[in-house]
């Protein structure tokens, strides 16, 4: 399996990119990944996407049973690449947010996301369906 690190290693690496696009269409493209020396990760696609889209990179290896799980990313300093209808992005990688900080984050709100999880208008509950098979 490859590991979260293995695109971290100078050099280019087939990819394929999934996420929705502008229109919200899903998509999936397979490109060229190019990590520079100063440590950015370009890719050049076919499909130009805004800054600040979160995709998913998966890595490609040429032994089908070599699967990778794909990572989320978000696209920035989207530029017209060299060759017409092309685009260069630069991608960042999202952190993951650990359980704690889901917490912490989520304690001060716990009353407020209650209160607007409630129904606004008297008689507009909802009622518990039993699905029989």
């Amino acid at each position: 399996m490859v590991t979260g690190n293995s695109l971290n290693a100078l050099g280019d690496y087939q990819i394929e990119i999934s996420g929705w696009d502008a229109d919200n269409c899903f998509f999936v493209e397979k490109v060229n990944l190019a990590r520079t020396a100063d440590g950015e990760k370009q890719v050049h696609m076919l499909r130009e996407l805004p800054e600040g889209t979160m995709i998913f990179v998966r890595s490609i290896s040429i032994d089908a049973s070599n699967m990778s799980v794909p990572m989320a990313y978000k696209v920035k300093n989207v530029m017209t690449a060299d060759r017409p209808g092309a685009f260069r992005m630069d991608l960042v990688k999202m952190s993951s947010r650990s359980r704690e900080s889901l917490n912490e984050g989520n304690a001060s709100n716990r009353q407020e996301g209650k209160e607007l999880c409630e129904t606004k208008e008297p008689g507009m509950a909802l009622e518990h369906e039993e699905i029989l098979p």
